[in-house]
């Protein structure tokens, strides 16, 4: 493309983002009951970051910086005719989930050396739990890199509002304000490390103090359904996937049980822990303690679940395989069944696992990447957290 159509494509872009702003800004507020504290950048270009709780997180940063940027996203979001507006209309940035970042950080550099501005969420993935996730070094060397300004803009409330594994939205407060704005100059004079801790310390939100803090409510109906998404480990029995929901209550056959209230917290019962990134944590370390005891499972899977849709991807071919697929992990490997076809993956095969949304899951193994939905009440997260203690990979 030539350089006039470039600018052009610029110029419809910015327009767009402007339009959206007057137009569809105050409904979004509404519906998130959004409020962005007052601010102003110095900058014309910069990289800015974000933590991640909600699917309209970009607009959002938009509405609270009030700046137009390109965005990086999931590559799924640019394919199809959706992906061909999103694309000319707004700009995408594409980025291959599971897959190394070179690719996105060359058109993320690209775009900067432009004068676009680029906005995106280190940690990758939507919270499960309320604490923000890992965010990878190689963003603080891109912020190091890149010559422009880094911003960094933190959401509080926002996890409580629509927990990533929940059923139903809840009517309470969320808020967004920037938090710094580091010249070029500020960054060349620190350390990569000195940068990394800066973003980290940031983009650091723990949602239950944040709500201790303002004693907002989070008030809605079903309150606990769709947590065993994200807790898959029962605290009592230590059985992978027993955990149920119903309404406001959590429960396991073994006779574990406990109510989530509007305050995002446990209340009553017998479980060991006030909020689910306590669970969290529990559950990650002890998956991480018992590696060694779960790789010997290699004659009996250590779980296993059935009615996932599955595809198969190939570079950027897509076979829609089965509406009906089962998996199961076993010790030294993961196993896809489908109308009599078994699929076999040793755990040193896979090269990148990750989750999407609630329910599903995709792993790599070269070339090939396996995409799986579940369409029913199941934790994809579950494998992710064993696939990680299996191959040795710290998950924190």
């Amino acid at each position: 493309m030539d350089r006039r159509k470039i600018v052009g494509r610029i110029g419809l872009q910015r327009k767009v983002y402007h339009i959206c702003y007057l137009l569809v800004g105050p409904f979004v507020r509404r519906i998130y009951h959004f409020e962005a504290k007052p601010c102003r950048l110095k900058s014309r270009t910069f990289l800015a970051l974000g933590n991640h709780t909600q699917n309209l997180d970009p607009a959002l940063m938009v509405i609270g910086l009030r700046s137009h940027m390109r965005f990086v996203a999931t590559d799924s979001l640019t394919r199809g005719v959706a992906g061909f507006f999103l694309n000319n209309l707004f700009g995408l940035i594409p980025r291959e989930k599971g897959a190394k970042g070179d690719a996105v950080i060359r058109l993320i550099e690209e775009n900067l050396k432009e004068g676009i501005s680029v906005g995106m969420f280190p940690e990758g993935n939507r919270s499960w739990d309320g604490e923000t996730e890992f965010i990878s070094r190689r963003t603080a060397r891109l912020a190091k890199e890149s010559g422009v300004s880094l911003v960094t803009y933190r959401f509080t409330g926002g996890y409580l509002l629509r927990p990533r594994w929940a059923a139903t939205r809840r009517k309470g407060p969320m808020r967004g304000e920037l938090v710094n704005e580091y010249t070029p100059e500020q960054l060349a004079a620190k350390t990569e490390e000195e940068v990394y801790a800066a973003i980290c310390r940031d983009l650091y939100v723990n949602a239950y103090e944040e709500q201790a803090r303002h004693g907002d409510k989070y008030v809605g109906k079903k309150l606990a359904e769709g947590l065993q998404y994200a807790a898959y480990l029962c605290p009592s029995c230590h059985r992978f996937g027993t955990v149920r929901t119903e309404g406001n209550s959590i429960s396991c056959e073994c006779g574990m049980n406990t109510v989530y209230n509007s305050e995002g917290r446990f209340e009553g019962g017998n479980i060991p822990f006030s909020n689910l990134m306590e669970w969290n944590r529990f559950q990650k370390q002890w998956t991480h303690d018992n590696a060694s005891v779960l790789a010997k499972s290699t004659s009996e899977p250590i779980f296993g679940d059935g009615g996932f849709n599955l595809s198969v991807v190939e570079g950027k071919t897509v076979v829609e395989t089965s509406p009906d697929a089962e998996v199961s992990m076993y010790g030294d490997r993961i196993e896809i069944m489908f109308g009599g076809t078994r699929i076999v993956r040793k755990i040193s095969e896979i090269t990148g696992f990750g989750t999407a949304l609630s329910a599903s899951m995709y792993f790599n193994c070269g070339t090939t990447r396996y995409r799986l939905v579940a369409t029913r009440r199941v934790s994809t997260l579950k494998y992710y957290a064993v696939w990680r203690a299996l191959s040795g990979r710290e998950y924190r």
